[in-house]
């Protein structure tokens, strides 16, 4: 799994927002509903973004529930849609290849095996627990299907 540590601008997003299980099975579920729920409403308000597109999953932990966002950069006010900030800072960017499926996988992968051996901090005082940011190169269950996952860090001063 490739990775490094990067320093990231304030992102302004809009989107549609689900509370989560306990469930990771459960979770798919919901998040691919949700996806489908907001993909249909960008060709209902007919924000296209072109082919520089691209798109957020943010998974936020606030007073001990999970929350998945499907988001849009946008500093405007959407009708319908919930708006949000990806404060700036430094995260560790993750690369997932392959099928969206496995996606629980790589996360697993990245909170129980490779932070822990990399000794990361992470960012306890951010809610924002991470991102996924699909563009160009994701292709929903294609094995060579790339998108990044960035988690918060602290930096070591």
């Amino acid at each position: 799994m490739k990775y490094e540590s990067v320093k990231i601008n304030e992102i302004s997003v809009c989107g549609m927002i689900v509370e989560l299980t306990t469930s990771q099975n459960e979770n798919f579920t919901i998040i691919s509903q949700c996806w489908k729920n907001f993909n249909v409403q960008l060709r209902h308000k007919k924000m296209w973004q072109g082919k520089d597109w691209a798109k957020y999953g943010i998974t936020k932990k606030i007073d001990g529930k999970y929350f998945y966002m499907t988001a849009i950069e946008s500093a405007e006010d959407v009708a319908g849609f919930d708006n949000e900030i990806i404060s700036a800072g430094e995260f560790m960017c993750f690369q997932h290849v392959g099928s969206l499926e496995r996606i629980k996988l790589t996360i697993s992968e990245i909170y129980r095996n490779v932070i822990p051996s990399l000794n990361i901090k992470l960012d306890a005082k951010n809610t924002l627990a991470h991102y996924e940011r699909y563009d160009y190169r994701f292709n929903w269950n294609d094995p060579d299907s790339i998108l990044d996952i960035y988690v918060p860090i602290e930096i070591e001063s």
